[in-house]
Parts: structure tokens; sequence; C-alpha cells
């Protein structure tokens, strides 16, 4: 059985249209919550007592960003 001779690979057309027009917008990321709340979290967290890790999975930030605040009002009570 022989085959009908094929197309070189370059003139082939895809089965199905992709649409990929530029123009259409995407999904946007969730919008993030002002800083001024997320320091507040991290505040009434620090409070607490509680360690770097368990603060920042708790208010939904990185560890370095409680260390950040941590560090602010160490530096704001000794008046830096």
């Amino acid at each position: 059985m022989t085959h009908p001779p094929s197309k070189p690979a370059a003139s082939r057309r895809p089965a199905v249209k992709v649409h990929t027009d530029r123009r259409t917008p995407q999904p946007s990321k969730p919008a993030h919550r002002p800083v001024a709340e997320r320091r507040a979290a991290v505040e009434a967290l620090l409070a607490e007592g509680l360690s770097d890790r368990e603060i920042a999975r708790r208010a939904g930030v990185s560890p370095s960003t409680v260390s950040a605040v941590r560090k602010g009002q160490e530096a704001a009570r000794i008046g830096a």
C-alpha cells in the first residue's frame, strides 16, 4: 500500500487554529493587600510573641517582611 506524498512540514497548516490576539486582556493577578494592612496584621501578631516564621504563615507574608516590621518597631522604640 502506498501513501500519497506528504507536504513539506513548512507548508502544513495546523489542524486547529489557535487564537493568539495579543489585545485580549489577560486575567490579572489578585490585588495585594495594602502595605498598611499587612503591617498592622504583622504588628498584632508580633505583640503575641510568635516567631517570625509563624507570624509570616498566619499573616500571609514572607518572613523577611516580618523581620522588616520588627526592625522598624525597634528603630522607632530607640528613636532612630
